[in-house]
């Protein structure tokens, strides 16, 4: 009963903060801060869920212009990462998601970009006008690099889009990463768990070209699954000493 009290009030929750986002975003389109302010307003709902969260760590690049890299779980995501969002902050999501109603609008508006992830061919080409886009809104990107959500099975290989985009614009790469919600979290549960995140440090992109993608993208995926182990074993341990 309390899983399902929370899955509905999850799916109330979504929906009012599109609403207002919508509005919102009405009033101060493409605002530098939109997505950072109104997407934060999704982590609002941890308490009720039962979800105690840490942050690390913040940004290391304040509000300055990078790719940010996350890892990819489950629908939490939606929850427990918009709770460190840095500032001026553009999620890049796929074309999808605009035909959700009032999201695709509201998310669009706040200032995020959309992006066709099927046509494989024209990767770089794609990479190269999102890079055109970023450097003239001087904004820093959010990118999710398994492009799916792994449910469980450990961290996906990433994709080539999130490394490539920052070569071409000439940007720093941030990882983020996150505890393992399918490890940490119950929903069943009046306590449900524990939800831990980190910055990681920068990864300069200086001097890379298109033949060092998926270097850096292996790389980057490496330092990330080594930095959610840290966080899963702290996590073990606190829960150990009780």
């Amino acid at each position: 009963m309390l899983f399902v009290f929370r899955a509905l009030y999850l799916t109330v929750h979504f929906l009012l903060v599109c609403c207002v986002a919508l509005v919102v975003s009405l009033v101060r389109p493409f605002h530098r801060n939109n997505t950072r302010d109104l997407a934060g307003m999704m982590s609002w709902s941890l308490p009720l869920l039962g979800i105690q969260f840490e942050a690390q760590n913040a940004s290391p690049l304040k509000a300055g212009e990078a790719v940010y890299i996350v890892n990819h779980q489950d629908v939490l995501d939606v929850f427990i990462c918009t709770a460190m969002l840095p500032d001026n902050i553009a999620i890049l999501g796929k074309t999808e998601l605009r035909y959700i109603p009032v999201f695709g609008l509201a998310f669009w508006l706040a200032g995020n970009l959309y992006i066709n992830r099927k046509n494989k061919a024209k990767a770089w080409d794609t990479m190269k006008s999102v890079a055109r886009i970023v450097q003239k809104r001087r904004r820093a990107i959010y990118i999710f690099p398994e492009g799916t959500r792994s449910k469980g099975r450990g961290m996906l290989p990433f994709k080539s889009g999130a490394f490539a985009l920052a070569i071409e614009a000439g940007l720093p790469i941030v990882p983020i990463v996150f505890s393992s919600t399918d490890k940490n979290i119950d929903l069943r549960k009046w306590h449900a768990g524990k939800a831990v995140g980190r910055f990681l440090e920068p990864v300069s992109t200086d001097g890379m070209g298109e033949e060092d993608v998926r270097r850096l993208a292996d790389d980057c995926r490496e330092r990330m699954i080594n930095a959610v182990a840290e966080l899963d074993a702290d996590i073990a341990a606190a829960q150990a000493n009780r």
